[in-house]
């Protein structure tokens, strides 16, 4: 089985293609492009369109690359010129058509956690406590864990390219720019001196261009033995003072993609080693594009991280476990009842329908705002913003009027899960397992807004006073936002 990882990474784009070998992914195919995403803003911060243009045509060449990989085992992720950029929305429709798969947007957080995931796949197995360093574009990952698992992990907006361009105007390197250049990176790190201090970690590993660029340096000028030490950035550092721009740049083992990005690189790495008290640093393959392809296999195994986020989630809310789990199976029940057949639909639904009443543990009043608040902001490994954020509005739906998600109203799919959970929610309010009498479920389309139809057991139902009511006024509800609700084929009107 083959799977695929892309990485629009803030200064390259990357494809791996990797194939499952019983536990281990071989890898098959890899291909980058140079493409600086973090080096084309324009000054409203907005991506421009010539590096759009650019950022297209290399997803394009992606696309080629990917053939016929079902999208199911291709995974593609944005990074931190993509959070920040202010027009992400209008370019990832683009994107997402150029590359022909979705692409998410991930947290800083969680592209920490998929670099240590990534490095430590290609590392050999260790009970040692691992200190994980990827310097990227515009933002640095520090992560600590054992094994496969990480700990801790925390993003900092500093990066070789962002760097570069603010403190080396014009490709001119200065003692004063370099000076300010690693002041600047200092004061990013360190609020996190403690996180990550020398106590915590036993091995230190940097991932990702900038570290393995310098130590390819050290090992090509004979200074080092392949590792990056507090020397070699020192004498490095003076180096590129003496060269005075990056066109000047004559180090033994720099490659020409990288003579831009390298001083900012060398300033971001040598604010790390004095912050956090590094020795010595070994550089580490994998990184981000690996992680990811363990991720899919997970998925695929059913060992996925998201579920264990979600319980871990439930157990800290003292959520109640048996009503959650009750809501999440009626909740499947009646999305696939409307003909959803979408497993990344219904997992979706699932996560949210066990996190419905997360809220609870802020205040029992108004808990589905405060639960789709905590599911909006949390710290999620696994899940990507996007995802969040559609189970944030899930939760936030699950009750009283639908003006609060009236845009998700628009898409077909979204209206479906709401509806799923919305009568999951009702005819659970018993807050016990009891049967549930003969019933079917159809939405269909009537110009540009839904017609629901739900048909219950009409002997039943009347017999159920307080469920009928509960029905009654959803149908209501409904109406007020415009869409048909037909219970046992009577038009419900807004009253």
């Amino acid at each position: 089985m083959l799977l695929a990882a892309v990485d629009l990474g803030s200064n390259s784009f990357r494809l791996e293609i990797g194939e499952v070998v019983g536990e281990r992914i071989v890898s098959r195919a890899y291909h980058k492009e140079y493409v600086r995403l973090a080096a084309g803003f324009d000054e409203h911060g907005a991506i421009t369109a010539e590096k759009i243009e650019e950022s297209l045509a290399a997803l394009r060449h992606f696309r080629e690359l990917l053939g016929d990989i079902p999208p199911e085992q291709v995974r593609a992720v944005g990074t931190q010129a993509l959070r920040v950029a202010k027009n992400t929305g209008e370019f990832l429709p683009a994107a997402c058509e150029a590359l022909g798969h979705p692409i998410e947007v991930i947290a800083g957080r969680e592209e920490a956690r998929l670099v240590f995931s990534g490095c430590t796949h290609t590392l050999p197995a260790s009970d040692e406590t691992r200190l994980v360093v990827d310097i990227g574009g515009a933002s640095t990952e520090l992560v600590t864990g054992t094994g496969y698992a990480a700990r801790s992990c925390e993003s900092f907006h500093v990066g070789c390219v962002n760097t570069s361009l603010a403190f080396f105007p014009g490709g001119v390197i200065t003692e004063e720019g370099m000076h300010r250049a690693q002041l600047a990176a200092q004061a990013e790190f360190i609020e996190a001196a403690r996180l990550f201090s020398p106590r915590t970690w036993d091995a230190a590993y940097g991932s990702a261009g900038t570290i393995s660029a310098v130590a390819e340096i050290g090992t090509a000028g004979g200074l080092t033995n392949g590792v990056v030490t507090t020397a070699l950035l020192r004498r490095l550092r003076s180096e590129l003072v003496e060269f005075g721009s990056f066109r000047s740049i004559n180090l033994p083992g720099l490659r020409e993609d990288r003579r831009e990005v390298i001083a900012g690189g060398i300033a971001v790495l040598s604010a790390v080693f004095d912050i956090f008290g590094i020795k010595q640093m070994a550089p580490a393959q994998g990184a981000l594009r690996v992680g990811l392809l363990y991720d899919l296999l997970d998925r695929k195994s059913e060992q996925d991280i998201r579920d264990k986020t979600v319980a871990a989630i439930v157990k800290r809310s003292d959520v109640d476990k048996q009503q959650a789990g009750r809501v999440a199976a009626l909740a499947d029940k009646f999305l696939v009842a409307q003909g959803v057949a979408d497993k990344s639909a219904r997992k979706l639904l699932q996560w949210a329908a066990m996190l419905h009443e997360t809220g609870k543990l802020i205040s029992p009043s108004r808990y589905h705002r405060h639960s789709e608040y905590i599911v909006r902001n949390a710290d999620m490994p696994g899940f990507s913003k996007a995802d969040q954020n559609r189970m944030a509005t899930l939760v936030l739906g699950q009750r009283g009027n639908l003006a609060k998600v009236r845009e998700a109203l628009a898409d077909p799919l979204m209206v479906r899960m709401i509806l799923a959970l919305r009568l999951a929610v009702i005819s659970a309010h018993a807050r016990r397992t009891a049967k549930l009498p003969e019933w079917s479920l159809e939405v269909t389309a009537r110009g540009a807004k839904p017609v629901i139809d739900i048909h219950i057991d009409p002997v039943w139902l009347p017999r159920h006073a307080l469920t009928e009511f509960l029905f009654i006024e959803e149908a209501k509800i409904w109406a007020r936002a415009g869409i048909l609700f037909r219970l046992n084929g009577e038009k419900v009107d807004c009253g």
